[in-house]
């Protein structure tokens, strides 16, 4: 294992702490066939594409078009935002030498159907289904654009990282930064008089072969003979594994990589076990769960840890990890922890405020689970190689 920085990010300010993590080995993606979209999907396609090209620009809008997108665990190095957030290209429009960055980002809860883009009112802070592209991304003649009308029709969901969908008739107005600045989710205004752009219809997949979604409920959670296993911290990404044995929680364990393009790697664990290697111990048989589960049913002596593995206590507290008695909303001992609240009523300990005392505020891992008056913080665990991942969030009251 190799020391890894985590941290916590809420209104601005960043409270770091040590952490040991290693990333769970075993989690690649199969290279196995991606379902085709069903017959009622194609007609919609179908349907959108006729009428797209009906379609023509707003007046001063420049037509443009969208590259693939990929998700969190696409990007090299692996960058899982604090909601979904798909990173591709539009087509040249400034310096040619310079990428112009296109962006979707999605509430973890959005659901498959028609979502009006006009909604977000051309703020990155308001919006749950947010398009958005920055010309010339990084140079000192950058330009953002925020969609302000158009829709996005999401198509399939197999997980909040993994979905495939369309953009049609989207008009993006030139903007700039707008309060609020301060918090994890900033705000955008359109400039008056600014440019224009327009697209007439794009398409996204960032399901990946052997995609699955571990979150308790899933319809591929739990899939007889195989194992979801998380690719995130937050456990809400994943890839499907065949469990061929019956070994339990912490029996050592065989992994063996798919022997070619179109299988899953296996394991000697039973259903519902990772054969992972992480914490920098041998390969080892760790049960899976989801923390938000009322119940995670992690075996008796372990607690769902971080990455979807149960995990004692003890390794976890070894490793970095820190614990507060604390139940939700009390004030804590410590200044941080990862884990206050009991099981299935889990938080982070957290000073929001930049003074007084840390609370225990309820883990979430969508803004649209958030009640009137809060906001979506979230823990920032930077991984090898420059990544990061932040989906593991909380939700504090806004405006502390």
């Amino acid at each position: 294992m190799t020391n890894r920085r985590s941290g916590v990010a809420f209104a601005g300010k960043w409270r770091w702490s040590v952490a040991l993590l290693t990333a769970v080995v075993g989690c690649g993606v199969p290279e196995t066939p991606a379902d085709p979209p069903p017959a009622a999907e194609q007609e919609t396609l179908s349907e959108l594409e006729a009428k797209a090209s009906l379609l023509t620009p707003p007046a001063g809008c420049t037509e443009i078009t969208m590259g693939e997108l990929t998700n969190g665990i696409e990007r090299t190095p692996v960058q899982y935002e604090r909601q979904p957030t798909y990173v591709g290209t539009f087509s040249d429009q400034g310096d040619p030498a310079v990428a112009d960055v296109a962006r979707i980002r999605l509430d973890v809860n959005t659901q498959v159907g028609i979502h009006d883009l006009s909604a977000g009112g051309t703020n990155l802070f308001s919006c749950e289904q947010c398009v958005w592209g920055v010309q010339d991304s990084g140079s000192s003649t950058q330009k953002t654009f925020v969609a302000e009308s158009g829709w996005l029709v999401l198509l399939a969901k197999l997980s909040p990282q993994q979905s495939f969908g369309v953009l049609t008739d989207v008009t993006l107005r030139e903007s700039v930064a707008a309060p609020p600045q301060g918090a994890p989710y900033t705000g955008t205004a359109p400039v008056t008089g600014g440019e224009c752009r327009w697209i007439r219809m794009a398409l996204w997949d960032t399901i990946r072969p052997g995609g699955c979604d571990p979150r308790e409920g899933s319809p591929t959670a739990n899939i007889p003979g195989h194992t979801c296993v998380a690719t995130n911290r937050a456990a809400d990404d994943g890839t499907l594994e065949q469990s061929l044995g019956t070994k339990t929680h912490g029996e050592a364990c065989t992994y063996t990589a798919p022997a070619s393009e179109g299988e899953l790697a296996t394991t000697d664990c039973a259903e519902g076990y990772a054969c992972t290697s992480a914490w920098g111990s041998p390969r080892k048989c760790m049960a899976t769960c989801d923390y938000m589960a009322a119940d995670p049913g992690c075996p008796t002596g372990t607690v769902c840890g971080v990455q979807g593995l149960c995990q004692e206590q003890a390794i976890l507290q070894s490793s970095g990890f820190e614990f507060d008695t604390a139940l939700i909303g009390e004030e804590c001992t410590l200044p941080f922890a990862e884990f206050c609240g009991t099981e299935g009523a889990r938080g982070v300990c957290a000073n929001v405020t930049g003074s007084g005392p840390a609370y225990c505020y309820r883990y979430a891992r969508a803004r649209s689970e958030c009640g009137p008056g809060e906001e979506l913080g979230f823990v920032s665990y930077p991984l090898s190689g420059g990544g990061f991942d932040r989906t593991y969030g909380f939700c504090y009251p806004d405006g502390l």
